[in-house]
């Protein structure tokens, strides 16, 4: 009998020293690359789009070029292309996210060939199915229907990853990845990224339901602020590519941007130095995001 309640008393013990470890983990919302977001407040301003946005633009030097000008607070609600291509679900999870009495928000809307393409028949979104479809409550702390649901990792593993983790997701949203950034290292990770997209290319087309998803959420951000359409830098291969795969990608924008009375910017071939020819390093991301603050504020 003492010895079963010895047992007891340790697990007991390993328990609550994991619990105690893992809180801070939880309650900053350093749990993966995610959470965060869905812990934070109803937003005043959003960053939209996919990990090329989640990355390459950061909330806080827009925030301290710009003054604080428009409502807050300003989160970058950009996820990744598989979590966050326009469509029906990204749209409903902004809705959500988007505090309703805003009227003077700041809306950066991210956009490339990738966000707006579909592999299969129109009108089947594959996102529906993922947290940005099925999570009801995006600004709940701590959100237990997304640790329970979406959160696989084992506990140990949460961490080991706090305290080792390439990604830092910030409480502003952006997303910091610290990986090496030698010619070498850039330069593999480039082929394979553009390999990648390839075989996107190869099984994609550019959708209609996601461009008129687009369009809806446009409309639905221009009740609530200010609105500008934004084209990210990348590098010269995935460019060609993406030259290739949308050759009018640029005229749609456009056409899109007068249609609805927006801005479009485009960065796409400016020279800002990239982790893997699709992603921003953390320099470039904060130099970028202050080239785009100074731009946002001539316009």
């Amino acid at each position: 009998m003492s010895r079963l309640l010895g047992r007891l008393l340790l697990l007991a013990s390993a328990v609550l020293v994991g619990a105690l470890a893992l809180g801070p983990v939880v309650l900053k919302g350093r749990v993966d690359a995610f959470y965060g977001r869905f812990i934070s407040p109803p937003a005043g301003s959003l960053i939209l789009g996919t990990s090329r946005a989640a990355q390459g633009i950061q909330p806080a030097v827009l925030t301290a070029q710009l003054g604080q000008t428009w409502a807050g607070p300003l989160l970058n609600y950009a996820f990744t292309l598989t979590h966050s291509p326009y469509g029906p679900a990204y749209l409903r999870s902004i809705q959500r996210k988007l505090r309703p009495d805003v009227t003077n928000g700041l809306f950066i809307v991210a956009v490339d060939p990738w966000s707006l393409s579909l592999a299969g028949p129109e009108g089947h979104f594959p996102e529906t199915n993922s947290f940005i479809g099925q999570l009801q409550q995006v600004s709940q702390k701590p959100n237990l229907d997304y640790l329970i649901r979406y959160q696989t990792k084992p506990l140990y593993r949460l961490l080991l990853d706090y305290a080792t983790a390439a990604e830092r997701l910030h409480p502003d949203g952006w997303l910091e990845v610290n990986i090496g950034t030698d010619s070498a290292q850039v330069r593999a990770r480039t082929a394979r990224k553009v390999q990648d997209y390839r075989r996107l290319a190869a099984t994609h087309h550019l959708s209609a339901g996601r461009l008129a998803a687009l369009r809806q959420t446009i409309r639905f951000l221009r009740r609530h602020g200010r609105v500008y359409l934004v084209r990210l830098p990348m590098g010269a291969p995935l460019f060609q590519l993406e030259q290739a795969y949308q050759p009018d990608f640029n005229l749609l924008m456009r056409e899109t941007a007068a249609t609805l009375a927006v801005p479009y910017l485009d960065y796409s071939t400016q020279p800002y130095a990239t982790t893997d020819g699709n992603h921003l390093e953390r320099a470039a991301s904060r130099a970028f995001s202050q080239q785009l603050a100074a731009d946002l504020q001539r316009l």
